[in-house]
């Protein structure tokens, strides 16, 4: 029987002949759970983040006509491990393809020329905003991906809340306020204590 060494990976050979040792590359992980969740989830936070933007700064409709195609490009790459055959991935190319090009034409027909001056600025970022949500929540149940639909169900519900938001400027400035005095009262308590 062949004595192996537990610490050091080797492959064992026939009889009588020595074992070579083999060194491998140690993976590299990340150190922490929350920075292993974070690379993993990056897509699903880059969409929610990319879709607040748009609406918290009221980016034209330009913007989302770009992140549109952007969405189903992550949208495909999310449901691609879930698609087992050529056939298979082909339908989902061709199902992202349908839907986030079906949203694209219905921005195209809200904001051209004869319905534009019907929505303010706030109807329309919150507009497009629930046309990604059910983008998103569309194609995540197309791809298989639950997470998908799970950012396309969170965009929903940010629809309500940010309406609100935008009617209260006294509670959001409140809001920040609170959140900066907290921040700074933790930051003092911790070079306190560093001293």
């Amino acid at each position: 029987m062949d004595n192996i060494d537990r610490h050091e990976p080797h492959i064992s050979t026939r009889l009588g002949q020595p074992d070579v040792a083999v060194k491998v590359a140690p993976v590299v992980e990340p150190r922490g759970a929350a920075l292993r969740w974070f690379l993993h989830d990056i897509p699903y936070i880059a969409m929610l983040v990319l879709a607040l933007v748009g609406v918290v700064f009221r980016l034209p409709v330009t913007y989302w006509m770009v992140l549109l195609p952007l969405y189903g490009v992550i949208s495909i790459a999310l449901g691609w491990d879930h698609s087992t055959s050529r056939d298979d991935r082909l339908e989902l190319v061709y199902r992202m393809v349908l839907t986030w090009g079906a949203l694209l034409l219905a921005i195209f027909l809200l904001f051209n020329g004869g319905v534009q001056g019907v929505l303010n600025a706030n109807a329309s970022s919150l507009t497009m905003l629930t046309l990604l949500a059910l983008g998103t929540f569309t194609a995540g149940v197309l791809a298989k991906e639950w997470r998908l639909s799970a950012v396309g169900g969170l965009l929903f519900l940010a629809v309500p809340g940010l309406g609100w938001l935008d009617q209260s400027p006294l509670l959001l400035t409140t809001a920040t306020v609170v959140v900066i005095a907290v921040g700074g009262l933790v930051w003092w308590v911790t070079q306190k204590r560093s001293t």
